[in-house]
């Protein structure tokens, strides 16, 4: 394939993951905080709501997002190795854009504070200072996603011997006191329905999982790119087995993390221990996804073009589908007054839209109005 047809493939797959990402972010636009981890605290009224829960836990959550951090590095690599043909510092370039990124999110976040935009961005200024997007070595950077992500399990998995069985601390230290100040010593609003805040080490387990998971997952998608898997360069049968493989090893994991909670009617003591066998089940479904989609888009037809449309517009679908989300689900609406199975619907809807615009809008411009603002503000003072 030409570099091109490489990149149409990262489009499609971003294009699937914007959409996906949807399916879980619409939970925190439409119901309250603890809907989210705790879904038996709100919108489950009948047998489709359940239905949606079990699919979303299984197949979307954590990991849609997995797979747009992997998009993500591979594009900090791509557009690092683009830059060393423009300006003598790619490296400069590089941390200039993602400074970009970071004023982005901020701003996002102040209208939703579920951005992901900002750890993306202070992700990618680790790296970049790292000097981590030069490696090409395939063997560093399996071995520095490892070491990251088993990180992530052993935090999670110390975090969870803090509390007992109904989310209060039983964990003993002068760190622990001095951590637990200020706020609840539980999971909060994280958690437990109609409570005010969230206990602060559960606080700082929400900030290190969010932006521990999005660095491993963004050099994994480095190392992705680096071993001509993302691009789609390698056959048929190698995809199928990376789809067979991926899901097979990832979906067992997910869904021992959706048993653990229902088969506990959602004790807290579930919590962290479904979190933690989630998390296992991220890289592998991130790689079957790749493989499934992958294939998917080698057929060249219609779909896989309108969902290439969506991936390369995919910081102005992401940032439409919080205003729009906002606007619909918290103005025109009250938020918590639909089930699950009613805001899928609204996400089908969104996603429609979406769909449509985005090949329309790029069959008359050349870039979506953020990526085109981005990019201009990127290469202001490149000449």
């Amino acid at each position: 394939m030409n570099s091109a047809q490489r990149i149409t493939n990262l489009d499609f797959i971003r294009g699937i993951a914007l959409m996906g990402i949807l399916v879980m972010n619409v939970v925190s636009f439409g119901l309250p905080d603890s809907a989210y981890m705790n879904h038996l605290s709100y919108g489950v009224e009948n047998l489709l709501d359940w239905i949606v829960i079990v699919i979303s836990a299984v197949f979307f959550d954590s990991k849609m997002m997995g797979l747009f951090s992997a998009l993500f590095g591979a594009g900090m690599v791509i557009f690092y190795e683009r830059a060393k043909g423009k300006t003598s510092k790619p490296l400069i370039l590089s941390l200039w854009r993602n400074s970009l990124l970071l004023f982005f999110g901020i701003a996002h976040f102040f209208l939703w504070e579920g951005d992901i935009l900002t750890a993306y961005a202070i992700c990618s200024i680790f790296i970049i200072l790292t000097q981590i997007v030069k490696i090409e070595n395939t063997k560093i950077l399996s071995a520095i996603t490892a070491f990251i992500f088993s990180g992530l399990l052993y935090i999670t998995q110390s975090v969870n011997s803090l509390y007992d069985e109904n989310g209060f601390l039983i964990g003993e230290g002068i760190w622990i006191e001095l951590f637990s100040k200020g706020g609840s010593k539980s999971f909060g609003k994280l958690w437990f329905p109609e409570t005010e805040g969230i206990g602060n080490i559960i606080a700082l387990w929400v900030l290190a999982d969010g932006f521990i998971r999005a660095l491993a997952l963004m050099i994994f998608g480095m190392l992705l790119y680096r071993l001509n898997i993302f691009q789609g360069n390698k056959n048929t049968l190698f995809y199928k087995k990376f789809f067979y493989y991926g899901f097979g090893i990832g979906i067992p994991f997910a869904a021992y993390g959706s048993y653990l909670l229902i088969s506990g009617n959602y004790a807290a003591s579930t919590f962290l221990p479904s979190r933690f066998f989630n998390t296992i089940s991220i890289i592998p479904m991130v790689c079957g996804y790749i493989g499934l989609l992958t294939i998917i888009n080698s057929r060249n037809n219609l779909f896989a073009q309108r969902i290439r449309a969506c991936g390369r517009m995919a910081f102005t679908n992401y940032i439409s589908q919080t205003l729009l989300s906002l606007f619909v689900l918290n103005l025109v609406f009250t938020k918590g007054q639909f089930t699950r199975s009613e805001l899928i619907l609204y996400v089908i809807t969104i996603v429609f839209l979406q769909y449509f615009w985005s090949k329309r809008i790029l069959e008359v411009f050349k870039f979506g109005p953020l990526e085109w603002l981005w990019r201009k503000l990127t290469y202001i003072f490149v000449s």
